[in-house]
Protein backbone atom coordinates (compact mmCIF):
# COMPACT_ATOMS: atom_id res chain seq x y z
CA UNK A 1 0.00 0.00 0.00
CA UNK A 2 1.29 3.85 -0.57
CA UNK A 3 3.12 5.07 2.47
CA UNK A 4 0.68 7.97 2.58
CA UNK A 5 -2.48 5.99 2.82
CA UNK A 6 -1.09 4.17 5.31
CA UNK A 7 -0.14 7.20 7.13
CA UNK A 8 -3.41 8.58 6.73
CA UNK A 9 -4.88 5.20 8.10
CA UNK A 10 -7.12 4.20 5.24
CA UNK A 11 -7.10 1.46 2.83
CA UNK A 12 -8.31 2.13 -0.86
CA UNK A 13 -10.41 -0.77 -0.95
CA UNK A 14 -12.68 0.36 1.37
CA UNK A 15 -13.49 3.25 -0.68
CA UNK A 16 -16.46 3.07 -2.88
CA UNK A 17 -16.09 4.48 -6.50
CA UNK A 18 -19.11 5.72 -7.95
CA UNK A 19 -19.65 5.07 -11.82
CA UNK A 20 -18.57 8.31 -13.90
CA UNK A 21 -21.87 7.74 -15.72
CA UNK A 22 -23.83 9.08 -13.22
CA UNK A 23 -21.91 12.74 -11.92
CA UNK A 24 -23.81 15.36 -12.95
CA UNK A 25 -22.29 18.74 -13.12
CA UNK A 26 -24.38 21.73 -13.92
CA UNK A 27 -23.85 26.14 -13.86
CA UNK A 28 -25.86 27.43 -10.84
CA UNK A 29 -26.00 31.04 -9.09
CA UNK A 30 -25.67 31.12 -4.88
CA UNK A 31 -26.66 34.09 -3.55
CA UNK A 32 -25.94 35.93 -7.34
CA UNK A 33 -22.43 34.08 -7.35
CA UNK A 34 -21.81 31.67 -9.88
CA UNK A 35 -21.02 28.41 -9.00
CA UNK A 36 -20.27 24.91 -10.14
CA UNK A 37 -22.52 22.17 -8.89
CA UNK A 38 -21.23 18.55 -9.17
CA UNK A 39 -22.83 15.99 -7.52
CA UNK A 40 -23.75 12.23 -7.75
CA UNK A 41 -27.32 11.85 -10.11
CA UNK A 42 -28.37 9.03 -8.23
CA UNK A 43 -28.83 9.71 -3.87
CA UNK A 44 -30.97 10.10 -1.54
CA UNK A 45 -31.44 12.19 1.19
CA UNK A 46 -28.99 14.71 1.90
CA UNK A 47 -24.86 14.75 0.51
CA UNK A 48 -21.75 15.69 2.51
CA UNK A 49 -20.51 18.75 0.47
CA UNK A 50 -17.22 20.31 -0.14
CA UNK A 51 -16.89 23.65 -1.01
CA UNK A 52 -13.72 24.08 -3.15
CA UNK A 53 -12.22 27.56 -4.22
CA UNK A 54 -10.12 28.21 -7.60
CA UNK A 55 -7.04 30.27 -7.17
CA UNK A 56 -5.41 33.53 -8.58
CA UNK A 57 -6.01 34.04 -12.61
CA UNK A 58 -8.22 30.95 -12.33
CA UNK A 59 -12.13 30.23 -12.17
CA UNK A 60 -14.27 27.46 -11.59
CA UNK A 61 -14.27 25.47 -14.65
CA UNK A 62 -10.50 24.74 -14.14
CA UNK A 63 -11.48 22.25 -11.28
CA UNK A 64 -14.26 20.20 -12.51
CA UNK A 65 -11.30 17.17 -12.87
CA UNK A 66 -10.63 17.94 -9.05
CA UNK A 67 -14.77 18.17 -8.38
CA UNK A 68 -15.84 15.32 -10.74
CA UNK A 69 -12.90 12.58 -9.15
CA UNK A 70 -14.00 13.89 -5.63
CA UNK A 71 -17.69 13.18 -6.60
CA UNK A 72 -17.32 9.66 -7.43
CA UNK A 73 -16.26 8.67 -4.49
CA UNK A 74 -19.61 10.19 -3.12
CA UNK A 75 -19.18 13.66 -1.98
CA UNK A 76 -21.31 16.70 -3.53
CA UNK A 77 -18.62 19.54 -4.44
CA UNK A 78 -19.68 23.34 -4.99
CA UNK A 79 -16.91 25.67 -6.59
CA UNK A 80 -17.81 29.12 -6.27
CA UNK A 81 -16.10 31.59 -8.61
CA UNK A 82 -14.16 34.53 -6.32
CA UNK A 83 -14.55 38.33 -7.38
CA UNK A 84 -12.99 39.66 -10.73
CA UNK A 85 -12.11 35.69 -11.98
CA UNK A 86 -14.52 33.44 -14.46
CA UNK A 87 -18.21 34.53 -14.63
CA UNK A 88 -17.39 37.25 -12.25
CA UNK A 89 -15.86 40.56 -13.82
CA UNK A 90 -12.75 38.53 -15.18
CA UNK A 91 -10.04 40.92 -14.83
CA UNK A 92 -7.89 41.06 -18.06
CA UNK A 93 -4.18 40.50 -16.94
CA UNK A 94 -3.69 39.13 -13.78
CA UNK A 95 -0.09 40.48 -13.39
CA UNK A 96 1.69 41.76 -10.56
CA UNK A 97 0.59 44.96 -10.02
CA UNK A 98 -3.36 43.37 -10.25
CA UNK A 99 -1.74 41.27 -7.45
CA UNK A 100 -1.27 43.76 -5.16
CA UNK A 101 -4.38 45.90 -5.95
CA UNK A 102 -6.67 42.73 -5.72
CA UNK A 103 -5.26 39.93 -4.14
CA UNK A 104 -6.55 41.47 -0.50
CA UNK A 105 -9.54 42.15 -1.49
CA UNK A 106 -10.79 38.96 -2.97
CA UNK A 107 -9.83 36.58 -0.35
CA UNK A 108 -11.61 39.04 2.29
CA UNK A 109 -14.84 39.44 0.08
CA UNK A 110 -14.51 35.23 -1.20
CA UNK A 111 -14.42 34.34 3.20
CA UNK A 112 -17.78 36.94 3.69
CA UNK A 113 -19.33 35.82 0.80
CA UNK A 114 -19.27 32.02 2.09
CA UNK A 115 -21.70 31.84 4.66
CA UNK A 116 -24.61 33.32 2.33
CA UNK A 117 -23.53 30.95 -0.30
CA UNK A 118 -23.65 27.72 2.15
CA UNK A 119 -26.80 28.93 3.07
CA UNK A 120 -28.64 28.80 0.16
CA UNK A 121 -26.65 25.86 -0.93
CA UNK A 122 -28.30 23.84 2.25
CA UNK A 123 -31.95 25.53 1.18
CA UNK A 124 -32.02 24.22 -2.32
CA UNK A 125 -29.24 21.19 -3.05
CA UNK A 126 -29.32 18.53 -0.14
CA UNK A 127 -26.05 19.76 1.39
CA UNK A 128 -25.87 17.93 4.75
CA UNK A 129 -25.12 20.78 7.08
CA UNK A 130 -23.49 18.51 9.44
CA UNK A 131 -20.90 16.89 7.21
CA UNK A 132 -19.39 20.27 5.34
CA UNK A 133 -15.80 20.78 4.29
CA UNK A 134 -13.79 23.48 2.82
CA UNK A 135 -10.69 23.15 0.34
CA UNK A 136 -8.99 25.33 -1.78
CA UNK A 137 -6.23 25.85 -4.19
CA UNK A 138 -3.34 28.53 -4.08
CA UNK A 139 -5.56 31.47 -3.45
CA UNK A 140 -8.54 29.38 -3.09
CA UNK A 141 -6.05 28.01 0.09
CA UNK A 142 -5.82 31.44 1.68
CA UNK A 143 -9.34 31.88 1.27
CA UNK A 144 -10.59 28.48 2.70
CA UNK A 145 -8.19 28.54 5.59
CA UNK A 146 -9.96 31.53 6.92
CA UNK A 147 -13.53 30.39 5.97
CA UNK A 148 -12.01 27.28 8.53
CA UNK A 149 -11.30 29.43 11.04
CA UNK A 150 -14.68 31.41 10.83
CA UNK A 151 -16.81 28.73 10.86
CA UNK A 152 -16.34 26.95 13.60
CA UNK A 153 -18.92 24.27 12.56
CA UNK A 154 -17.09 23.44 9.18
CA UNK A 155 -15.70 19.58 9.77
CA UNK A 156 -12.43 19.85 8.04
CA UNK A 157 -10.05 21.73 5.75
CA UNK A 158 -8.25 20.58 2.88
CA UNK A 159 -5.63 23.58 1.81
CA UNK A 160 -4.02 22.82 -1.39
CA UNK A 161 -0.77 24.87 -2.43
CA UNK A 162 -1.55 27.65 -0.78
CA UNK A 163 -1.80 29.89 2.95
CA UNK A 164 -2.83 29.23 6.02
CA UNK A 165 -0.99 32.19 7.51
CA UNK A 166 -1.41 35.57 5.28
CA UNK A 167 1.22 37.54 7.25
CA UNK A 168 3.78 35.09 6.90
CA UNK A 169 3.01 34.88 3.14
CA UNK A 170 3.15 38.30 2.54
CA UNK A 171 6.68 38.48 5.21
CA UNK A 172 8.25 35.43 2.38
CA UNK A 173 7.03 37.08 -0.68
CA UNK A 174 8.92 40.46 0.31
CA UNK A 175 11.92 38.71 1.38
CA UNK A 176 11.74 36.55 -2.16
CA UNK A 177 11.23 40.49 -3.57
CA UNK A 178 8.10 40.22 -4.91
CA UNK A 179 6.53 42.47 -2.88
CA UNK A 180 8.42 45.96 -2.09
CA UNK A 181 8.89 46.75 1.78
CA UNK A 182 6.65 49.49 0.78
CA UNK A 183 3.66 47.44 0.58
CA UNK A 184 1.84 47.36 3.93
CA UNK A 185 -1.34 45.68 2.96
CA UNK A 186 -1.71 43.53 5.99
CA UNK A 187 -4.11 45.76 7.32
CA UNK A 188 -6.29 45.32 10.73
CA UNK A 189 -8.93 43.58 8.78
CA UNK A 190 -6.75 41.63 6.80
CA UNK A 191 -5.18 40.28 10.41
CA UNK A 192 -8.82 39.67 11.24
CA UNK A 193 -9.24 37.55 8.65
CA UNK A 194 -6.16 35.98 8.87
CA UNK A 195 -6.46 32.01 9.50
CA UNK A 196 -3.79 32.36 12.26
CA UNK A 197 -5.81 34.71 14.15
CA UNK A 198 -8.01 32.04 14.75
CA UNK A 199 -5.98 29.34 15.04
CA UNK A 200 -7.38 28.24 18.66
CA UNK A 201 -10.93 27.35 17.06
CA UNK A 202 -9.05 24.64 14.67
CA UNK A 203 -8.15 21.68 17.50
CA UNK A 204 -9.88 19.11 17.13
CA UNK A 205 -11.11 19.62 13.58
CA UNK A 206 -8.96 17.66 10.69
CA UNK A 207 -6.57 19.96 8.61
CA UNK A 208 -4.91 18.34 5.44
CA UNK A 209 -2.00 21.08 4.15
CA UNK A 210 -0.62 19.20 0.47
CA UNK A 211 2.08 21.11 -1.29
CA UNK A 212 4.76 20.75 -3.88
CA UNK A 213 8.36 21.34 -2.56
CA UNK A 214 9.41 23.21 -5.60
CA UNK A 215 6.73 25.96 -5.31
CA UNK A 216 7.94 28.74 -7.16
CA UNK A 217 4.70 31.06 -6.28
CA UNK A 218 3.37 30.10 -3.46
CA UNK A 219 6.55 28.77 -1.28
CA UNK A 220 5.83 26.04 0.93
CA UNK A 221 7.49 27.41 3.74
CA UNK A 222 4.42 29.19 4.53
CA UNK A 223 2.74 25.62 4.94
CA UNK A 224 5.69 24.90 6.88
CA UNK A 225 5.39 28.20 9.55
CA UNK A 226 1.58 27.53 9.76
CA UNK A 227 1.49 24.01 10.22
CA UNK A 228 4.44 24.53 13.19
CA UNK A 229 2.16 27.44 15.01
CA UNK A 230 -0.91 25.23 14.61
CA UNK A 231 0.58 21.42 15.15
CA UNK A 232 1.16 21.94 19.44
CA UNK A 233 -2.73 22.47 19.32
CA UNK A 234 -2.98 18.74 18.21
CA UNK A 235 -0.71 17.40 20.49
CA UNK A 236 -3.56 15.09 22.14
CA UNK A 237 -4.29 13.49 18.25
CA UNK A 238 -1.34 15.14 16.08
CA UNK A 239 -3.26 12.70 13.37
CA UNK A 240 -5.75 15.03 12.86
CA UNK A 241 -3.05 17.55 11.21
CA UNK A 242 -1.13 16.64 8.58
CA UNK A 243 1.22 18.60 5.99
CA UNK A 244 2.07 16.71 2.77
CA UNK A 245 5.03 17.45 0.96
CA UNK A 246 5.26 16.57 -2.69
CA UNK A 247 9.21 16.33 -3.99
CA UNK A 248 9.73 17.87 -7.35
CA UNK A 249 6.08 19.52 -7.52
CA UNK A 250 5.82 23.34 -8.22
CA UNK A 251 2.14 24.73 -8.05
CA UNK A 252 -0.64 22.26 -9.66
CA UNK A 253 -2.39 19.41 -8.22
CA UNK A 254 -0.93 16.28 -8.88
CA UNK A 255 -2.97 13.33 -8.92
CA UNK A 256 -1.57 12.00 -5.67
CA UNK A 257 -2.56 15.28 -3.77
CA UNK A 258 -6.66 14.64 -5.63
CA UNK A 259 -6.11 10.99 -3.62
CA UNK A 260 -4.91 12.55 -0.32
CA UNK A 261 -8.25 14.67 -0.33
CA UNK A 262 -10.38 12.03 -0.48
CA UNK A 263 -8.73 9.53 1.70
CA UNK A 264 -9.08 13.11 4.09
CA UNK A 265 -12.78 13.28 3.48
CA UNK A 266 -13.63 9.53 3.66
CA UNK A 267 -11.69 9.61 7.28
CA UNK A 268 -13.21 13.05 8.52
CA UNK A 269 -16.39 13.53 6.76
Amino acid sequence: MNQRFSSIGYNKEEIQLRSPDLIEVKKITLSNIPCLLVRPKSFKGKLPTLFHYHGWSSKKENHKFFATTVCQYGYQVILPDSNYHGDRNPLKEYDVNNLKEYFPKIIIQSVDEFSRIRKEAEELYHVDENRIAVSGNSMGGFITSSIFGKNVDIKALICLNGGSSWKKAIDILKEMGEFDEEYNVYTEEMKNFDPLTNKNKFYPRPILMLHGDSDTLVPIDIQRYSYEEVYPLYKKEPERIKLEEYKNINHHISISMVESTVMWLDKYL
